[in-house]
């Protein structure tokens, strides 16, 4: 079955439900997830401010007015999840998020439950200017225990950084979180409106990306409401490892060790414009460059574009990713020397009114969504259906229910093709029910 055909079919099945959707969009108050994490860094800065402003005044119970304020904006403080246990003075914030998986993969699988991830966040002030925060993973249940499957305890990023000029310059250092298009920087599951990632930012952004370096990031405020964020990173980079099933994943380096004294550098760039046509809209582009073998004589580089926007109850964010990787010259055509691929995902929210205040799962930011992610990868541009990711494309749909918007239950169905020589269309075509949410 054609893309094409596929995509039809797929709106064919949307199409309906939109139009029982009925729906009141979603209530004038929300917080948008995403704008929320983007925006953390300034509200942090003023929360400083103000706390300054209070000490300074030396007023009569100053001490416990401050404990209180800080303690009621702790959450606005840590949005992704933390409400902080208080450790070594109130300092340490302790958080992270869970996801759990009901998967029936097509092509001969049994359906079963998939613990997937288990995420610890722990986020630290220092002192003034100097904080510290980091992801740790527990994949599939942890690691070395015998009838565990595909399991693994991974630190996905551990930041110390260092606020030079407020939000526009913070030097970072630790295992660093690549900056190599939007989705690596969005990764957790809760956020995301499909159980599944997306196939060009698993296999060759290789989400969620992380490795030993030091980097610079911040965001500049100017004109009227336009915002310019930047973030750059020097780290190990690629080693030999591109391949036409995997992509980029397996050339990723060890933490430890680099196999050349060359290093990758890896930057992104995102511009938030007002407009009259959209509630948000952010246009991004990334890029890297390094050398990947042993002996430190073959570039590797990469160049992507991303888009956010939302308009009222609809969301659209797409990405491009492009990595380009310089072979000798005796090298079989089967290894990679262009990887590319890109995602179109298109979210629709909507809450009956009524319902409101109904239910103690019936809350004021309560949402039901329905998504459309339209996607494909090529792996390698000299060969066609070499494996069955080489040249692959998806069609998903999903509806959503979030109770909270830190909580979500998902369920979706992704019809799958892949030009590998003996695929049969629709074999491996998934369907998933997860749950995910921020604790």
């Amino acid at each position: 079955m054609s893309l094409n055909m596929r995509f039809e079919r797929a709106f064919t099945l949307v199409l309906p439900l939109l139009a029982l959707a009925g729906a009141t969009p979603l209530f004038a108050g929300q917080e948008d997830l995403e704008e929320l994490v983007r925006r953390q860094g300034e509200q942090i800065r003023q929360l400083k401010e103000e706390v300054g402003d209070l000490r300074s005044q030396q007023a009569s119970g100053i001490d416990s007015d401050i404990s209180q304020y800080l303690a009621e904006t702790d959450v606005a403080r840590a949005p992704t999840g933390s409400k902080g246990g208080g450790l070594f003075g109130g300092r340490v914030r302790v958080g992270g998020y869970f996801s759990l998986e009901f998967r029936d993969d097509g092509d001969g699988q049994t359906m079963h439950f998939d613990q997937h991830r288990l995420v610890l966040k722990l986020q630290s002030e220092i002192a003034d200017g100097i904080g510290f925060e980091t992801e740790i993973e527990f994949e599939g249940g942890g690691a070395d225990v015998s009838f565990l499957t595909g399991n693994e305890i991974l630190v996905e990023f551990a930041e110390l950084s260092f606020q030079l000029i407020e939000d526009k310059l913070i030097l970072n250092a630790g295992v660093i979180l690549i900056p190599w298009g939007r989705f690596n920087q969005y990764h957790d599951d809760p956020l995301n409106e499909l159980t599944d990632r997306p196939l060009v930012s698993r296999r060759i952004g290789a989400a969620a990306f992380g490795q030993p370096g030091i980097g610079t990031e911040g965001t500049f405020e100017f004109g009227d409401s336009w915002f310019f964020d930047y973030n750059v990173a020097l780290v190990q980079g690629f080693a030999d490892g591109f391949t036409t099933n995997g992509g980029v994943r397996g050339a990723r380096q060890s933490f430890r060790a680099d196999n050349n004294d060359n290093k990758q550098v890896f930057a992104r760039f995102v511009l938030s414009p007002p407009t009259q046509w959209f509630d948000v809209v952010e246009a991004g582009g990334s890029l890297n460059f390094g050398k990947h073998d042993a002996g430190g004589n073959l570039r590797n580089y990469g160049w992507a574009f991303e888009l956010f926007a939302r308009k009222g109850p609809v969301q659209v964010t797409g990405e491009y990713m492009l990595q380009r990787i310089e072979q000798p010259a005796a090298a079989p055509l089967t290894d990679p020397r262009r990887q590319d691929g890109w995602y179109v995902e298109v979210a629709y929210f909507f809450f009956p009114g009524a319902w409101r205040g109904k239910h103690t799962l019936l809350t004021d930011e309560s949402t039901f969504a329905l998504v459309v992610r339209v996607e494909a990868i090529d792996l390698n541009h000299s060969t066609t259906g070499d494996t069955f990711r080489d040249d692959l494309q998806q069609i998903s749909v999903g509806f959503n229910y979030r109770p909270v918007q830190r909580t979500v239950f998902k369920i979706s169905y992704t019809w799958v093709d892949s030009e590998e020589t003996g695929f049969v269309s629709g074999a491996a075509d998934r369907f998933t029910i997860s749950w995910a949410s921020y604790f």
